[in-house]
């Protein structure tokens, strides 16, 4: 069986590493060396990598930051596209990575594996298709290689199950098994099973199939024990029903590095498509968003939950006080599944098209859902960040296509590396 795309080279990939080779871990490293150090809101032109930031003892992010500090602390990113990393050359050149890459190399910590890979990229099915790598092969009932974003599978990418609403539903005689080859120590695979009756198999190398039977439709793990680091193919294949794939924790000698991150992320993205007490704003769609990707958070125990959301809401002029409800629905949500982590609304830059309502508005409506949030919950923790404070507009440009951005909206490696070394600070700040 084959197990990799043209397009996909085996193993950790390189260019994430050489974005910080030779550089330091702090805020300098290799983005500040080329000059980048200017207030982007005074200047408007430039990105600004601040030295440092400091916190008061009553910021709700205070615990966390403590947390850094001693170099254990685990976060899961929620969001859109800018989250997913569309426009990279691979997801291990987005920020997720290369900020979990950043606080690891301040602690001296194994770089490791590429820690959560969802069993599918929304980015994948974008016309045109980003430069974008992503890692699974996929396979039919007779073996063959197939593309699971044409029409006939339409019904087989979930947005119910799994982080970021992503998920591939594994059936005998349909979409059959996927694969991947990556050097590991340790995998887990996170599923749900389609009904009691399912069973699946995962041959992990040259090992015989181990079959699976989840015996209900709750949310599965099945976890192997570490061992020698090495390149493997992994397959997970149907044996009888259905079940939803929905991702691999892939580790290399990290399974207890102390800074984990978890990439919960789906391009397209609105904010009310992350909590079913969200409908669909007119003109947009039917329904109600998903909260079942939500229960997917059951193995993982997160220091913070992060969320980077608002570009396709401006881009499609959700009314901003849909926005704020939207946004207090999702941290309901979180606040639900997991009390004790701490939340942090993450607003983005501002892309360059310009729409009738401005940027602004959007940003006052995730502030003012973050209050109205905490008024209801005063013991709960959730901070609010604004990257527009550090990133212009276009991160500065006025083309598409630039230094830091793969097009109009979305960063390309280098701006990604630029949000990870500006989270970096912030995520490091220290006691005023």
């Amino acid at each position: 069986m084959s197990t990799n795309h043209p397009s996909e080279a085996p193993g950790r990939a390189f260019t994430r590493r050489s974005l910080l080779q030779g550089a330091a871990a702090g805020a300098a490293g290799l983005l500040l060396a080329g000059g980048v150090g200017q207030p982007a809101f005074a200047a408007a032109t430039r990105p600004y990598i601040p030295a440092s930031l400091t916190y008061a003892p009553t910021d709700p992010l205070a615990g966390f930051f403590q947390k850094v500090a001693t170099g254990t602390a685990s976060i899961v990113f929620n969001g859109d596209s800018i989250t997913e990393a569309y426009g990279a050359a691979n997801p291990q050149e987005g920020y997720p990575a290369l900020l979990l890459d950043r606080l690891r190399r301040s602690k001296q910590q194994p770089l490791g594996g590429l820690g959560y890979v969802p069993a599918r990229y929304q980015f994948s099915g974008a016309v045109p298709k980003p430069v974008t790598a992503t890692y699974l092969t996929y396979y039919g009932k007779n073996n063959n290689v197939i593309d699971i974003q044409a029409s006939t599978y339409n019904g087989k990418r979930s947005t119910q199950e799994g982080l970021g609403r992503r998920s591939v539903l594994l059936e005998p005689t349909v979409i059959t098994s996927m694969s991947f080859t990556q050097k590991f120590t340790s995998i887990r695979i996170a599923y749900r099973a389609q009904s009691a009756g399912t069973t699946f198999s995962v041959q992990i190398g040259s090992g015989a199939p181990k079959p699976v039977a989840p015996g209900s439709v709750a949310e599965g793990t099945f976890t192997m024990d570490p061992i020698a680091s090495a390149q493997r193919t992994v397959t997970v294949t149907a044996v009888t029903g259905g079940v939803f794939i929905e991702g691999f924790d892939i580790y290399d000698s990290d399974e207890k590095a102390g800074f984990q991150a978890i990439e919960s992320s789906q391009s397209g993205s609105m904010t009310w498509q992350f909590s079913a007490a969200s409908g669909a704003p007119v003109g947009l769609g039917t329904g109600t968003g998903s909260s079942g990707w939500a229960n997917s958070l059951v193995r993982y125990e997160p220091d913070l939950i992060a969320s980077m959301w608002g570009t396709n809401d401006y881009a499609n002029q959700v009314p901003p006080a849909d926005v704020t409800t939207h946004t207090i629905n999702y941290l309901t949500l979180m606040h639900a599944k997991k009390p004790a982590a701490t939340k942090l609304i993450i607003m983005p830059y501002e892309f360059g098209a310009k729409r009738t309502l401005p940027w602004s508005d959007y940003v006052k409506a995730q502030t003012d859902a973050v209050a109205a949030f905490l008024e209801a919950n005063p013991n709960a923790k959730v901070g609010f960040f604004d990257l527009g404070k550090y990133i212009p507009k276009y991160f500065g440009a006025t083309s598409a296509t630039t230094e830091f951005m793969s097009d109009g909206i979305h960063p390309n490696s280098h701006g990604y590396d630029v949000i990870a070394a500006i989270l970096y600070v912030y995520f490091t700040s220290k006691p005023a």
